[in-house]
Formats: structure tokens, C-alpha cells, sequence
């Protein structure tokens, strides 16, 4: 069997023994890491965050307020009984982030920035990307595009005798994955978290208006900083996000009104 061959039928073995379908939102997703490490995995990187970060707070007004609104959040989320632990992280950063398993981070500035229910929404959202397994997803989206280029590079090697032919096949693999494949799905996955996480602060007695109205304050904020282009970021634009929430704020205010 030629190269080729191998390559094409390794991968598609496991491309296809590896897409599950996520019971949440019903999309398929191409995840190599089993459900069941999730905590564990989510638990080293926290305790390395903490070991390696003096910033970190685990107690304090800020924290028991943060552990007040995202324990309200989790309880009317899909996985309620994930281990769900949430910091603050003492720097001036507008910026949160969620590991595997259910551990929560916000950034001090973050906290002190907003009013509980625009928090709401930030902790929903960072829920949403745990529950949904967006961490595990990307890890796993990486590791097979590496795959695939280094299989294309393989490939191109066994057809000519250039390795220079070779190596620009590579690199112009890596650019292809990273800007048309690794940073547009990045993206929708933030908005999908932007969706259930709305969802989720809504079922939680939270008024959803305030996704809407927590990126716009955000916007007002970076005004002056630098701003990548959307399509060479991996996050939507402020103004992508407000559109899509404000398209299904009808089904946000019916949960939040039961």
C-alpha cells in the first residue's frame, strides 16, 4: 500500500472514531480526549495556575461574590455536578477563562468593572465552554491538524526529491489550518458559548439583557487599544456577538420570565 494510502485510511479511522455529538447543542464535535479526564486534567492545570500565579485568590469578598453568582449559574446548567470551582485572579485584566471539568477563573478588573447580572453573563459563558467541552475540542482539533501536516509533508516528501517543496507544503499547511480552520471555529465556539451561557444566566433568574449590554460596556472599554482584525482573531467582534444575542433575545427573556 503506498504511503498515501496509510496516510488517507489512518486518518479517516480516526477522525471518524473520534467525532461524538454533544447533547447539548446536538453538533457534532471532534473530541480525542475522553469525558472522564476531564476533572482530572482541568485539576493540574488549576493547581499549576495557582502554584505558579501568587495573583490567584480563592477567598475574599470578590471571590465569595463570584462563587455566590456562578453557583446559582451551575445549578441551572446541564452539568450541575461537575466540580465546579471558581476564582479570582488579583490583576488588572479584562479577561476570564474556564478548564475542563468546571474550574472558573475572572480576572480582578473583571469583577470590579461589572454589576452582578453583566458578571452573570461572563460566568455563564465560561460555564457554557466547560460544559460543552470547547477546551477539549480545540486540543484535540490541534493535535490533528498537526497530524495532517506533518502526513502532508510526508506525502509531498515521497513524491519529490525537494525537500524545500516539501517543507513550503507544510508551512502553507499550517498557515491554512490556523486561518481558515483553527481560528474561525475558535470563534463560533465563542459564540456558541455566548448562546447557552445565556441560556443558563436566564434559567438562573438573571436578566439576559445584560449579555448584550456586558459587551457593549466591554467594547467602550478596549476603545483606544489595539485591535486585531476579526479574522485573524479568535474571538468575534463585540458588534458579531451583540447581533447574534440580540437576534434570539425572545428565547432568552421566555426562560427568564418562568
Amino acid at each position: 500500500m503506498h504511503i498515501q494510502q496509510i496516510f488517507v485510511a489512518a486518518s479517516l479511522f480516526l477522525l471518524s472514531a473520534c467525532v461524538t455529538t454533544n447533547s447539548v447543542t446536538g453538533r457534532s464535535q471532534l473530541i480525542i480526549i475522553p469525558a472522564s479526564q476531564d476533572e482530572a486534567l482541568g485539576l493540574q492545570a488549576l493547581n499549576e495556575v495557582k502554584k505558579t500565579n501568587t495573583n490567584v485568590r480563592t477567598t475574599g469578598t470578590e471571590v465569595e461574590r463570584v462563587r455566590r453568582i456562578g453557583e446559582r449559574i451551575v445549578r441551572t446548567s446541564d452539568k450541575p455536578d461537575l466540580n465546579w470551582e471558581f476564582i479570582v485572579i488579583d490583576e488588572p485584566v479584562l479577561n476570564a477563562w474556564a478548564l475542563p471539568g468546571g474550574k472558573v477563573a475572572v480576572y480582578a478588573k473583571m469583577v470590579e468593572s461589572l454589576n452582578d447580572e453583566e458578571l452573570a453573563a461572563v460566568l455563564g459563558h465560561e460555564a457554557a465552554h466547560a460544559i460543552l467541552r470547547h477546551g477539549a475540542e480545540q486540543v484535540s482539533r490541534a493535535q490533528v491538524q498537526q497530524l495532517a501536516i506533518v502526513g502532508l509533508g510526508t506525502v509531498v516528501a515521497s513524491q519529490t526529491e525537494s525537500e524545500q517543496t516539501a517543507q513550503l507544503a507544510v508551512g502553507l499547511g499550517s498557515l491554512a489550518a490556523q486561518g481558515f480552520v483553527a481560528l474561525p471555529h475558535s470563534r463560533n465556539m465563542e459564540l456558541e458559548a455566548d448562546h447557552i451561557g445565556t441560556l443558563y444566566m436566564a434559567r438562573a433568574g438573571y436578566d439576559p439583557r445584560a449579555a448584550t449590554q456586558l459587551w457593549r460596556k466591554m467594547a467602550k472599554m478596549k476603545e483606544g487599544g489595539k485591535k486585531q482584525p476579526t479574522f485573524l482573531s479568535t474571538h468575534p467582534s463585540d458588534g458579531k456577538r451583540i447581533e447574534r444575542l440580540e437576534a434570539r433575545m425572545a428565547e432568552y427573556l421566555a426562560e427568564w420570565k418562568k
